[in-house]
């Protein structure tokens, strides 16, 4: 039996994980990275080690945090330690275009996209694009910030000629195509160990108009201390109840055995991958979350056999050779 180590930024997110190892009468560790050493000549503990680090920790102050989790993964790892979601996905989470790079790989469409390092260049890049709309967003934004569509070359000139723009975190911007969406929707499929779990169906027209782009990264909308989702005891927005919704719509769809192989190509063992479908019944995939939450009013309202954070738990648990 060995121990099960959480690798993690935010303590908020692991409210629901904490829950579900405590109903099987289990207790994980928890390794909050922000800063510290990596002990890197010393042996680790032989231990099931999750790997929960955020490509938005910097939003909540933890500027290097992915940098040392990638130092301390390495370490691991270079031990043969187990670890969940490795410094492969670790890399995916914080680069849109090597997501991107391994979703065509694995005969995934993907919008079109440019990088762009340096403002004063997009101008140009958005010439070349010449496809309106068009998104602009920071390869490393977190949570939609700094995300802009625009209809066409005259409302990018103006936006660039007014100043003041905070660089991407990364100092690369994206130039991503505007997909139309076939109704006001997106949908995000949730796998645990490189298994399909659920889909969910999120509403954009209060919100997610800017699909596909950051802020159709239903990420925080999940967190379940975010504001989003009401508490046990309150009662749930009308708005909320239109807003998630877990779908068997795709439970049968080709898309679902791609994105499994598209895991296993790429040693990604849990991870929310979101889609949108065109009007002509394409499906695009846009982002690749491994650092992912669930909705746990959708879970209520779908009365799910599995919910997600039950589902990792046993996961976990599985890996550690626990018995409950």
């Amino acid at each position: 039996m060995r121990e099960i180590v959480i690798i993690h930024e935010n303590n908020e997110w692991l409210v629901p994980l904490r829950a579900e190892f405590a109903k099987r009468g289990v207790t994980a560790k928890e390794w909050f990275l922000d800063t510290g050493v990596v002990p890197f000549t010393e042996v680790p503990s032989d231990a099931i080690y999750y790997n929960r680090m955020s490509a938005s920790s910097h939003t909540r102050g933890h500027r290097f945090a992915p940098e040392l989790t990638r130092a301390v993964l390495t370490w691991l790892q270079g031990y043969g330690r187990t670890v969940v979601n490795n410094t492969e996905v670790l890399a995916l989470e914080v680069c849109k275009l090597s997501q991107y790079a391994t979703l065509q790989r694995a005969g995934l469409q993907v919008p079109k996209t440019h990088a762009v390092v340096g403002l004063q260049h997009v101008l140009t890049a958005a010439e070349e694009f010449n496809q309106w709309p068009l998104i602009l967003k920071p390869n490393r934004g977190g949570k939609g910030l700094g995300v802009q569509r625009f209809n066409n070359l005259n409302e990018l000139q103006t936006y660039v000629a007014h100043g003041n723009h905070e660089e991407p975190l990364d100092g690369i911007w994206l130039l991503q195509e505007y997909i139309q969406p076939k109704q006001p929707f997106i949908t995000r499929a949730e796998f645990i160990g490189q298994k399909f779990l659920y889909t969910v169906q999120v509403n954009t027209e209060d919100g997610f108009e800017l699909c596909p782009a950051d802020n159709c990264s239903i990420e925080d909308r999940f967190c379940p201390t975010s504001g989003s989702e009401p508490s046990e005891t309150d009662a749930e927005p009308a708005s909320e109840l239109q807003k998630f919704s877990i779908t068997e719509r795709f439970n049968h769809h080709p898309i679902i055995a791609q994105l499994e192989r598209f895991l296993r190509a790429s040693g990604i063992d849990v991870a929310g991958i979101e889609f949108i479908e065109n009007a002509e019944g394409e499906l695009f995939v846009y982002d690749v979350n491994t650092n992912t939450n669930y909705n746990q009013a959708a879970e209520q309202r779908a009365q799910v056999e599995r919910t997600g954070m039950g589902a990792l738990a046993d996961y976990l648990i599985g890996l550690a050779g626990v018995n409950t």
